[in-house]
């Protein structure tokens, strides 16, 4: 660990214009950073993603890995890398608390300013922390920051560059909640380098599929979303490694295995997107124009709406 990791720390306050300040002393010994790495079954790729976290040129951080109870060589690679990085905090869940909670929970024990999450497949670019923190702690109203994305196999070969990666930089935070919810498809952004105080306002990720968008739309009431021309994130796209290529049913499970005690899918989506506009520290004006929207999309979801009720009454 770097001597910055000894130095007094700039805990960020919110001010009345939404900007984060840098002028409050915490004097504590905490990394800068954290890493959350929430893992299930992950032995495939994990030593990969873990070592381009510990090759980091930015060395003041912390990567904290969460073990879903794993019952492949998880436990295992986690150990032994454990024991060869100081850095490293392993903790395994006495049972698996689904990918949701598991996000939530590395996200909660962390210690540092800002936060990464990352996965067991996908590997950052070694100057992805240095150049992010570079951005979060010169623009105080940035929340997020983010370098682009290249798809890779299993082999670690590149496939080519996402093209659809976006900054959410508006000066309205109802048009950055808006731009999220409409124009983020793939969630790259969820693995950029956050400012944890403004995540820790929200309501983290919620079980349930596309709970990870409102999360993210949540998070841009707080600030602006920076994307660096830069790629700093290697995506593995492949059955098995991405969730994307999970049916509905199997993502249900994935994200929570409780989910058959669970319904109103849509409904929690919706009322989560209304109560986190309702809750954020924003005017009047901008939570009446998010309202709407939020309005809107429950009228075009209107079926789904239909169908949970319909399937709560059988």
């Amino acid at each position: 660990m770097n001597s910055a990791a000894q130095s007094s720390r700039q805990v960020p306050a919110m001010t009345e214009s939404g900007a984060w300040q840098k002028t409050v002393d915490s004097p504590t010994g905490n990394p800068e950073v954290s890493v959350g790495l929430p893992v299930y079954n992950g032995e495939q790729y994990l030593a990969e993603a873990v070592q381009s976290i510990c090759e980091q040129t930015f060395a003041d951080l912390e990567l904290i890995i969460s073990d879903n109870a794993s019952t492949d060589r998880t436990a295992e690679i986690c150990r032994a890398m454990a024991d060869r990085d100081s850095r490293i905090r392993y903790v395994r869940q006495p049972r698996n608390i689904g990918a949701a909670r598991n996000f939530d929970f590395v996200a909660r024990a962390a210690n540092g300013k800002f936060l990464k999450w990352t996965t067991a497949n996908d590997r950052s670019d070694r100057t992805m922390l240095a150049k992010c923190v570079d951005v979060l702690r010169r623009e105080g109203d940035a929340v997020l920051c983010y370098g682009r994305t290249c798809f890779i196999d299993g082999g670690g070969n590149e496939l080519g560059l996402y093209e659809h990666d976006l900054s959410f930089d508006q000066w309205r935070p109802s048009e950055r909640f808006i731009g999220v919810r409409n124009r983020m498809n793939l969630n790259n952004a969820q693995q950029g380098l956050i400012r944890l105080q403004a995540l820790r306002q929200t309501g983290l990720e919620r079980s349930y599929p596309d709970g990870d968008m409102v999360m993210m739309a949540e998070l841009a009431l707080y600030g602006t979303f920076r994307l660096l021309p830069d790629v700093l994130l290697y995506r593995r796209m492949e059955k098995g490694a991405a969730s994307r290529f999970l049916s509905d049913q199997e993502l249900r499970v994935f994200l929570d295995p409780n989910f058959a005690r669970k319904g109103f899918t849509a409904w929690r989506r919706h009322w989560d997107c209304c109560w986190s506009v309702l809750r954020a520290p924003i005017a009047w004006k901008e939570k009446t124009a998010a309202l709407d929207f939020v309005a809107r999309s429950a009228y075009w979801d209107r079926r789904e709406l239909w169908r949970d009720l319909f399937k709560w009454a059988r």
